[in-house]
């Protein structure tokens, strides 16, 4: 079948819809155009109901997106501010230890300038030592030429080398002595050179770590700052976009609304038409349910299987609409169900003209004059008028049979049958499958008949109905 044929078969040229209320019974005819403009709005508020919901949710996941990389920021933003911690403790300690060093530095600068001043003093008192060591020698000189005039020479002499010797064995031990002191203060004054020498160049070292840190705290401290504005940012665009999320959750809840008062619509006129199509079904004598029963179990339905797990079913935005539209499409399947059915079932006319000779049941034997069972319709028409089938179906019997003459059976399926007899030609042959309205053959007055008519009869389950009212049936469904 082509997507036009679907589309005519789903959209007829006209629809007509029966309200029932107080009594009276009213009909709403839909043309075409009315049909195709509410398939239409359903179509389009199931689409937008899909959007909304799609828009919706990627909004929800930005704001997860946005939320996580909040969270890392706010992380990064600790973990900066423990090193910018460690890093301000570190360089107090640092600070602490290079006063320390400059405080021991100038201790060793005043030592270095005293142990100075002492070597000065030593060298002072090494020179006047040895001026006086002179003096005294010139001052020897000078007694003994004076004893010399006075006594004897040898004597003198005698006296004199021997006070000199001990005045210059005095000298010689302390200049020995200050000879070492120098020495022990010469190493001293080396040893506080080398200690300056590499406190300065911790002190150096110092100064550039001192940089460098200073450098990596500015550095953490525009990192964090970047942070801070980023985050700043981030709750901005959060802001706004809950604004947005509030305002597009009140324009979801008002098309929503307007989309349930538009299927809520659409669902009534559904199930109004089934239930019309229900009633027109009593009108034939049929169950509607039970015959949509045979044609889900038969299998010749347009339906698919569906299943799985019950699960329940959560509230969000959009549910009600949902809920509702799955109503609706429940009634709609349902409605179609029903138009299927009235496909396959015979409440067409099996002439194109005719009028009535004799009804169904109880009547007047034309040759006996008695009373007797008449388990069909009698319908005559012009001379050889062509028969047609009533609904699809296979043709289970061909030819003749008793008083029926030339006859035609046919199984529609969901144990419905027609009968065709006192036919004058046979247009089909057994195992034949049949569209609606196919020729089957002429009326005639084949077998027991009295005068050239169509004898017709409709069964149902093994048991004979009244035709007539499956055509009165069909009447009412076709006008509508």
């Amino acid at each position: 079948m082509s997507l036009r044929e679907k589309l005519t078969k789903l959209i007829p040229k006209e629809r007509e819809v029966i309200l029932r209320s107080g009594g009276r019974v009213r009909y709403l005819n839909l043309g075409r155009i009315s049909q195709s403009v509410a398939l239409i709005l359903a179509v389009g508020a199931i689409g937008w109901s899909a959007y909304a919901t799609g828009r919706f949710v990627s909004h929800d996941t930005v704001l997860s997106d946005r939320n996580a990389v909040i969270e890392n920021l706010r992380g990064e933003n600790e973990t900066l501010a423990a090193n910018l911690s460690d890093a301000r403790r570190k360089a107090e300690i640092q600070e602490l230890s290079l006063t320390a060093t400059q405080r021991t530095t100038v201790d060793l600068s005043a030592n270095n300038q005293d142990l100075q001043f002492q070597i000065a003093g030593l060298e002072s008192r090494l020179r006047a030592a040895t001026e006086q060591r002179q003096q005294l020698a010139l001052s020897y000189l000078g007694a003994v030429e004076a004893h010399a005039q006075a006594g004897t020479e040898k004597e003198v002499l005698a006296v004199r080398e021997g006070a000199l010797e001990a005045d210059l064995a005095d000298q010689g031990q302390r200049l020995a002595e200050l000879a070492a002191e120098r020495t022990r203060l010469g190493e001293q004054v080396a040893r506080a050179q080398r200690d300056t020498q590499r406190l300065q160049e911790e002190i150096g070292t110092l100064d550039y770590a001192r940089v460098d840190l200073i450098n990596r705290l500015d550095d953490s401290n525009q990192r964090l700052q970047n942070v801070l504005a980023d985050k700043r940012r981030v709750d901005t665009e959060r802001a706004e976009l809950g604004t947005q999320v509030v305002e597009l959750s009140d324009r979801l809840e008002s098309i929503e609304t307007a989309q349930i008062d538009i299927v809520s619509r659409l669902g009534e006129q559904a199930g109004e038409s089934g239930d019309a199509l229900k009633r027109t079904l009593e009108i034939a004598g049929l169950d509607a349910d039970q015959l949509l029963g045979r044609l889900t179990r038969a299998g010749v339905d347009d339906g698919i299987g569906i299943g799985g797990p019950l699960l329940a079913l959560e509230e969000m935005p959009g549910s009600n609409l949902t809920n509702q539209i799955a109503t609706v499409g429940q009634r709609i399947d349902d409605f179609q169900r029903l138009q299927d059915l009235m496909e396959r079932l015979p409440l067409a006319a099996p002439l194109d003209e005719y009028h009535l000779t004799s009804g169904y049941g109880r009547r007047i034997d034309p040759f006996t004059k008695g009373y007797a069972l008449h388990g069909g319709i009698d319908l005559a028409s012009r001379r050889r008028a062509p028969v047609h089938v009533t609904s699809p179906g296979v043709v289970t019997f061909v030819g003749w049979k008793g008083g029926f003459g030339k006859i035609v059976e046919v199984d529609h399926g969901l144990g419905i049958r027609t009968r065709y007899a006192h036919l004058s030609n046979i247009y089909v042959k057994r195992g034949q499958k049949l569209e609606y309205r196919e020729k089957v053959g002429q009326i005639g007055s084949t077998g027991r008949s009295s005068g050239e008519h169509l004898h017709y009869e409709v069964i149902v389950d093994g048991r004979s109905q009244d035709p007539a009212s499956f055509i009165k049936a069909g009447q009412y469904v076709f006008k509508n």
